[in-house]
């Protein structure tokens, strides 16, 4: 019972420019925050695609480093997103098959729908609440939470369209849920903060216009973390970075 996953994801950046490699951490870092998922990334300056060394993910920035065109093709079970402004240069990738293709300017939500494109090659490092129940485990993904409601002896954990009952309570829960991204913002509520759009002094705004429930004696916690979330900034225990 509890937050559990299988094994770290093996990042690999690819890339001599010291600014993008700091500026894919930082974004990596927040992905990988929202999405509850463990991270284990390595900087180099050389292509090492035919020997992946148990690499999930290859991020090869073209512009900086020599791909070569006798590059080898890439393992099946490694994804691959490339980065580069040259047009040519994206054309003639096509060949290695890549998951996903960046322009250098890109922002957020285009690393995040990147990584969308990679999502098979990351399951196993997706934290997960492993269920109380010894007849019918399972493992719920906690990335795909957007918020957490109590119901008596249990919890409703909102994926959107669809409810998880779960036999834990709601201060157990809190326990259990890495914060950020998670936050309690009512005695029986919790809340993704990547999901909130917005809060008055009774009620936090989720993307869809979903409404919840927002305490008096947590609106000022509430308020700091959303701040501090759409900054950029996030702690996460599971992100090793090797800049």
């Amino acid at each position: 019972m509890g937050i559990a996953y299988d094994n770290a994801i093996r990042v690999r950046v690819c890339t001599a420019s010291a600014e993008l490699a700091a500026r894919l951490f930082g974004m990596l870092r927040r992905w990988a925050c929202a999405e509850c998922v463990v991270l284990s990334v390595e900087r180099t300056d050389a292509v090492s695609f035919g020997d992946n060394g148990g690499d999930r993910l290859l991020i090869l920035d073209m512009d900086s480093v020599d791909f070569a065109e006798k590059m080898p093709a890439r393992h099946a079970d490694t994804g691959l997103i490339l980065i580069s402004g040259d047009a040519g240069r994206a054309i003639r990738s096509y060949r290695w098959h890549p998951s996903a293709f960046l322009k250098p300017d890109f922002d957020q939500n285009r690393l995040a729908d990147a990584m969308k494109a990679c999502e098979r090659y990351l399951q196993s490092g997706r934290l997960g609440l492993e269920s109380p129940l010894k007849r019918r485990p399972f493992r719920l993904p906690l990335g795909r939470i957007r918020y957490v409601e109590a119901a008596r002896h249990y919890c409703l954990f909102s994926q959107g369209k669809t409810s998880v009952r779960m036999r834990f309570s709601v201060d157990e829960t809190e326990k259990l849920l890495p914060g950020p991204p998670f936050i309690r913002c009512h005695r029986s509520y919790i809340v993704h903060l990547d999901w909130v759009t917005g809060m008055t002094y009774t009620a936090v705004t989720l993307r869809g216009g979903v409404s919840i429930p927002l305490g008096r004696t947590y609106i000022q916690s509430v308020r700091e973390a959303l701040e501090a979330w759409q900054r950029g900034e996030c702690a996460y225990d599971h992100f090793n970075p090797g800049l």
